[in-house]
């Protein structure tokens, strides 16, 4: 993430995926929070300054986000300020990468609309956000791509007849705060392409779900993996028993993610270039992702969170960082299962510390998945106060995490 560095130091991003009706994965939008330059009205970019509209931050944003797509190969929402698209400037970026926001609250001028039609004529592609039917924005329409509405400000039910209108003009639409399983069902019914909230990223698990004999087989390997003083042969043993285990987990050991030098044929070879630590680890993941009937996109958040606690540990105490890797990605087992968090954890052996991180935020294992979570949920429990030291490290790390949980799956996929 060196090519914009320097990007991170002024701005805290996050990220918000975005799905297809089948929930798998479509995009993600990009969300940006400055503390000198930036409003946060829109939770997009939106300086203060029309001159810095054109700056090196947005340079190297766009040299950052063309990194993210080459390795992600998913395109990107970004709002873009009034000054930019009445600008002149170009954008050393792909149109194919970008839908560029319009953000509410616009004022449509007639300068304004011929902008538009001149970027979509250079093939940037456009997305209308929180969409209320107004008549307004009618001048705008032809340029457009993708409608995003808020289901949660604007109910979808009460204006069908407005829905069908605007697919049978080719356009997309995108259902924004989708909270819960019937908003989903009713938006499909009524025609939405795209969705986008955080019961998509982390569903709510079944109360009362019992834990069935795959999942207890999964749990069981989990526990032993725990085990500090376990040995070689126990974990190659317990591999064994999974033919699909052992296939997966030599299949990522031979990738470059792991970076060993010579072809792997054996657990026990793996463990003389990587280490137990490191073995169990993979172990761990292929368990999760194997065991589980959950969609790939909240694998993808869980293996993110797990790695990004691991990186801020890494950097700051680095005898926890194996502990915060296993604090991010065990806090979100219960939505992996579809069962309670207390009954699925229940059945794992995991230190005390690390339970009462996910619980209660407690301890440095805490902190680092508070942090990990707020940068996850849109910067919902990241202080404002935070250092541009911090907000950069931050950054890097999730960002990071991001791309790596991206190459885990397709590894091991």
């Amino acid at each position: 993430m060196s090519e914009f560095s320097s990007t991170l130091d002024e701005l805290m991003m996050a990220q918000q995926p975005i799905f297809k009706r089948n929930r798998e994965m479509f995009g993600y939008e990009l969300l940006f929070r400055d503390d000198t330059h930036t409003t946060q009205a829109s939770d997009g970019l939106q300086p203060t300054d029309g001159n810095s509209a054109t700056s090196q931050v947005l340079v190297n944003l766009c040299i950052g986000i063309n990194q993210l797509e080459s390795q992600i190969r998913m395109p990107f929402f970004v709002n873009m300020t009034t000054e930019l698209i009445l600008s002149d400037a170009f954008i050393p970026i792909d149109p194919n990468t970008l839908y560029i926001e319009i953000v509410e609250n616009q004022v449509i001028s007639e300068d304004f609309i011929e902008a538009v039609s001149r970027w979509r004529q250079a093939g940037y592609r456009f997305a209308l956000d929180h969409y209320q039917f107004s008549e307004e924005y009618e001048a705008l329409l032809p340029f457009i791509s993708v409608i995003k509405i808020d289901v949660k400000l604007t109910s979808p039910n009460l204006f069908s007849e407005q829905i069908n209108q605007l697919k049978a003009r080719g356009l997309i639409l995108l259902a924004e705060k989708i909270e819960d399983q019937s908003m989903f069902e009713l938006c499909k019914d009524i025609g939405f392409d795209l969705f986008q909230g955080c019961f998509l990223q982390s569903p709510s698990p079944i109360k009362g779900k019992k834990i069935d004999s795959t999942t207890q087989s999964a749990l069981r390997l989990v526990t032993a993996l725990q085990d500090k003083d376990i040995s070689i042969n126990k974990v190659t043993e317990l591999v064994a028993q999974s033919p699909k285990l052992s296939f997966q987990l030599l299949r990522i050991l031979n990738s470059p993610l792991c970076g060993i030098s010579k072809r792997v044929e054996s657990i026990k070879d793996a463990v003389i270039f990587l280490g137990l630590v490191q073995i169990k680890r993979w172990a761990l993941l292929i368990t999760l992702a194997s065991s589980s009937s959950s969609s790939e996109a909240l694998m993808k958040m869980l293996l993110t969170r797990g790695r990004c606690c691991q990186i801020l540990a890494e950097q700051d105490e680095k005898n926890l960082s194996d502990t915060a890797f296993i604090t991010g990605t065990m806090s979100g087992i219960d939505a992996l299962y579809g069962i309670e968090k207390h009954l699925i954890l229940e059945q794992v052996s995991l230190g005390q510390d690390i339970i009462d991180a996910i619980f209660d935020y407690k301890g440095k294992l805490g902190e680092y998945l508070k942090i990990t979570l707020g940068i996850e949920n849109n910067q919902a429990s990241v202080p404002d106060t935070v250092s541009k030291e911090n907000r950069a490290k931050y950054n890097r790390a999730f960002l990071d995490a991001m791309i790596w949980s991206n190459d885990v799956l397709r590894a091991i996929s």
